[in-house]
């Protein structure tokens, strides 16, 4: 049987603290709302993401440290087997940045580049969780008298942060936010 000294122990312990998930310090995304509906033969997509940030993200936040999160969107036939390919499969992509000159944080939707800055935290978290009118697919796209899985799920992209503080963020729970998925089924 191998003896571990006191330092060896402390060092374990310390290792394992810091690698076990910590529930005081792990926050959760939210998805409040999903919805879809039929306009004009396009299926739009609504959400309500609830971002409740660790206070280490927030402070890196304040700081100057952009934070980029990616809401995943898949739509697959509800029969489909687990190969077999999604018909959509969408990664939209929003940065949030605070801007300490002009006290306001921004928020950017990366797919089309547009900026929004706002005066509080809360209202620019608000807004970075609202998805409205998306178009999804075409109806036509779809079989008639089949059902469709929609599903959404919103993380924290740890590979956009800047790389002094990737290795903290992938090891530290505090780090990992992001939502569980949300589903509902859609029918042309």
């Amino acid at each position: 049987m191998v003896e571990l000294s006191n330092s060896r122990w402390l060092l374990l312990s310390l290792i394992l603290l810091i690698l076990l998930p910590s529930p005081a310090f792990s926050k959760e995304f939210k998805i409040k709302s999903f919805s879809s509906k039929l306009v004009d033969d396009q299926f739009l997509m609504q959400a309500e993401i609830d971002y409740r940030f660790s206070d280490e993200a927030i402070e890196a936040l304040v700081n100057g440290v952009p934070l980029t999160l990616e809401v995943h969107v898949q739509l697959r036939d509800r029969k489909a087997w687990i190969w077999q390919n999604d018909i959509i499969d969408l990664r939209l992509r929003y940065r949030i940045r605070y801007l300490a000159l002009a006290g306001v944080y921004q928020v950017v939707d990366l797919q089309s580049d547009t900026r929004q800055n706002f005066h509080t935290q809360r209202s620019a978290f608000e807004a970075l969780g609202d998805i409205r009118d998306l178009s999804v697919i075409s109806a036509d796209r779809l079989k008639k008298g089949r059902s469709y899985r929609l599903s959404l799920r919103s993380s924290l992209d740890i590979e956009a942060l800047p790389l002094p503080l990737r290795p903290m963020a992938y090891v530290k729970s505090s780090w990992k936010l992001s939502s569980d998925w949300s589903e509902l089924v859609i029918r042309p």
